[in-house]
């Protein structure tokens, strides 16, 4: 049963065990704030290139592969990815961007570092990876089927959208090559708030892909995402969405995130214009994470990551290498990667991507080690997210780092442990419903030493004060707002 009701019911208790709660809590967001990479020169990005010639320092035994595809039909209001419109009538162009992700996918898989790992899975995410002509999307599959250790037993993931997705051909071409998972965003099913958020696609669209894989008989984990706190949506409405999508559609995962409103993104501007609603309070927020909790675990769902439920038990290879427990191959323009110690970025245009890709075999430009502190937190940062944290692991790394850093780490564990959102479970400490539900401000106070002032900045847009949680109007022109509009070159629009 789920725990004690804190923000539901006639009289909710309503603790605030923070400041303030962070509106943001998908995990790209914290991240980004701490984002201060200089391009490290080329000379030592290609010394680290070299290192993975090396097949020992591994931090981790295993690794999967990410590959990013940036085109999309048209743009969401609210997307902080890296993306580009669809080539209108250019197969040719995603054919050949298919051909360079074959380059870049060889060039690590030559690499002994690479070989010595154990695969555990390969997700194609974007922008919408369905874009590509059906023709480009069994390539890839054939190529990476060839290349890749025990391709056909590790979890493969492909990512679309709904409109492209149904194309004739393509669902029978990822059955054909043993794709595992289809995740796809539905996001919203209020026809309203849909459009006003700039999704093109249509309820039509979802029930096309549904229908297309029942008549394939194709078993592959459908895994969807769905927002909340959009732009004048109630508690009651999202409590209806929420119902009908497990009732019509009975996915096998879905991924639950709050809405990020950046004030250079259309969503906000839209909102200060007058176009779209505000949201709801931030009462209403915590209300909204509470129902899913406590409606998704009585069907039967498991909360895998703090903003993810599936009927499996366990978290997906894709989301635990992003937890920072496995080491991830990033292939394609923007993509990110992690392998020993070292962070990767590749670049965000395509044109540089290709010229890198065809001068390094790798594309990355700044490839550079972060360091067991580094390491250690990506991992805390990712505790909250990934909800369970072995003493042991700390443990190891309590040898490794300056006494300094595992000291502050530990300091704010015990914090945690005080406001009730992280539990010791003797061997393993756990993040509780409440954590959960405020697991955005828990990632941030482990990253909070690194933050630039851009990213204070950030952070301060995206914190509602507890004084402010009834007031009507979360969004106007403001300090933090300002000083954006004002640095927008300090704010990279790309969050992967």
């Amino acid at each position: 049963m789920p725990a004690e009701p804190y923000y539901l019911g006639d009289n909710p208790s309503k603790p605030v065990p923070f400041d303030g709660v962070i509106t943001a809590s998908h995990y790209i967001m914290p991240l980004f704030a701490t984002m201060d990479w200089s391009q490290v020169p080329r000379e030592k990005v290609v010394e680290n290139i070299g290192s993975l010639q090396d097949p020992g320092g591994n931090l981790n035994d295993e690794i999967m592969m990410y590959i990013h595809v940036p085109y999309c039909k048209s743009f969401c209001h609210y997307c902080n990815f890296n993306r580009f419109h669809y080539p209108k009538q250019d197969s040719e162009r995603l054919e050949n961007y298919t051909d360079y992700l074959i380059k870049e996918i060889d060039w690590y898989m030559r690499q002994p570092y690479v070989q010595e790992r154990k695969f555990t899975g390969i997700y194609i995410g974007g922008g919408s990876p369905s874009t590509l002509p059906t023709s480009a999307v069994e390539r890839l599959s054939a190529h990476l089927a060839k290349v890749v250790p025990n391709y056909e037993s590790i979890e493969k993931s492909f990512t679309g959208e709904p409109r492209t997705l149904r194309r004739p051909g393509l669902l029978d071409v990822l059955k054909d090559h043993g794709w595992s998972r289809i995740t796809f965003g539905v996001e919203t099913l209020d026809p309203v708030i849909h459009r006003k958020i700039g999704r093109l696609d249509t309820r039509e669209d979802v029930d096309a892909v549904f229908d297309r894989m029942r008549d394939l008989n194709y078993t592959a984990d459908t895994c969807v995402d769905m927002m909340y706190d959009l732009p004048g949506q109630s508690l009651h409405g999202f409590q209806d969405e929420l119902a009908e999508l497990v009732d019509c559609y009975d996915p096998t995962e879905i991924d639950l995130f709050t809405t990020i409103y950046l004030p250079y993104r259309p969503l906000h501007k839209m909102i200060l214009d007058g176009r779209v609603a505000q949201p709801g309070s931030p009462w209403q927020l915590l209300a909204m994470r509470e129902h899913l909790y406590d409606f998704l675990s009585e069907k039967g769902y498991h909360n895998t990551i703090a903003e993810t439920w599936s009927k499996h038990p366990e978290a997906s290879q894709y989301q635990t290498a992003h937890c920072a427990r496995q080491d991830i191959i990033g292939v394609g323009c923007a993509a990110r990667g992690n392998l020993k110690d070292m962070v990767s970025i590749n670049p965000e245009k395509v044109d540089a991507w290709q010229k890198n890709v065809d001068e390094h075999g790798a594309s990355t430009e700044t490839l550079q080690s972060i360091g067991y502190d580094g390491v250690l937190d990506r991992i805390m940062v990712m505790f909250p997210r990934y909800k369970h944290l072995d003493k042991s692991l700390l443990g190891d790394f309590g040898e490794k780092v300056d006494s300094d850093v595992f000291e502050r780490v530990m300091k704010v564990i015990d914090g945690h442990l005080e406001n009730g959102t992280v539990e010791d479970e003797g061997d393993h400490f756990r993040v509780t419903k409440l954590g959960v539900i405020w697991h955005g401000n828990l990632q941030t106070d482990y990253l909070r030493h690194a933050l630039n002032t851009q990213g204070e900045v950030l952070m301060d847009h995206l914190t509602e004060a507890k004084e402010d949680f009834d007031k009507e109007d979360r969004f106007g022109v403001n300090e933090q707002t300002a000083f954006m509009k004002e640095n927008d070159e300090l704010y990279p629009k790309l969050m992967k």
